[in-house]
């Protein structure tokens, strides 16, 4: 289980994420800058040396190609974005053309998109959008292996983007059941701008909690959840 964090570069600068592994929020960037020519927007975007990027959703393949050329240059596999009313296979055929998986955002209410072979199914899950332990390992649990990003990010006064270790979502309980779930995928921490400071000291806590969970057993309570989950998937009663 890796731990990224996300910025938006309009307003943070490479140096302040020194040492992270970065994935960038485009999805102002592109609406703001989206005349300039894609070269010239990857050198302004190379120092962040990004693992992923998240951008908005095209509403044309060839709004598409464009995005998939910027992650090129970048060197970016991953480009994380909600999925379009229509044409997801078109867009599917596209990225793998540019060797690049789509990852979708899902959120409760949003279907998740029918992925025909040869295509991979890639999932990025909103943690704060399910609103409960169990109700986001309902989703977990039956789709863990397409899961390859969350983003995780605290809420306050009904609104997000407030550090994981300070707030209403016990995030060390969800590391805790990840692990033993043996999910390999990225915890994404998405902050509010004023709160990138916090980046670094978040990300050595959970590392460190996550290198010390191997051997972690779950308590009673969160077993007797997940399996009853597991038996509901199962057709149970």
């Amino acid at each position: 289980m890796d731990v990224l964090v996300e910025v938006n570069p309009l307003n943070v600068k490479p140096e302040d994420t020194s040492g992270l592994w970065v994935t960038l929020n485009l999805v102002d960037y592109v609406k703001t800058k989206w005349g300039r020519s894609i070269p010239e927007l990857a050198i302004e975007l190379e120092d962040y040396e990004p693992v992923a990027i998240r951008v908005p959703t095209p509403r044309s393949v060839g709004n598409l190609v464009r995005l998939l050329e910027l992650a090129n240059y970048l060197n970016v596999n991953r480009v994380i974005l909600n999925p379009p009313i229509s044409g997801v296979v078109r867009f599917l055929r596209v990225a793998a053309e540019y060797n690049i998986v789509l990852s979708w955002i899902i959120k409760p209410g949003i279907n998740i998109p029918t992925v025909p072979p040869p295509h991979r199914l890639s999932l990025t899950v909103n943690v704060p959008s399910f609103r409960g332990l169990r109700r986001l390992f309902e989703f977990v649990l039956p789709n863990l292996g397409s899961i390859n990003f969350m983003y995780i990010h605290n809420v306050k006064g009904g609104k997000g983007g407030y550090p994981v270790m300070n707030g209403p979502i016990d995030y060390l309980k969800i590391v805790r059941i990840l692990a033993s779930l043996g999910w390999d995928g990225a915890l994404v921490l998405s902050y509010r701008d004023e709160y990138v400071g916090s980046y670094k000291g978040d990300v050595n806590a959970l590392r460190t909690f996550i290198e010390s969970t191997g051997s972690t057993v779950l308590d009673k309570r969160t077993i007797k959840m997940l399996n009853s989950i597991m038996k509901r998937l199962m057709g149970g009663s």
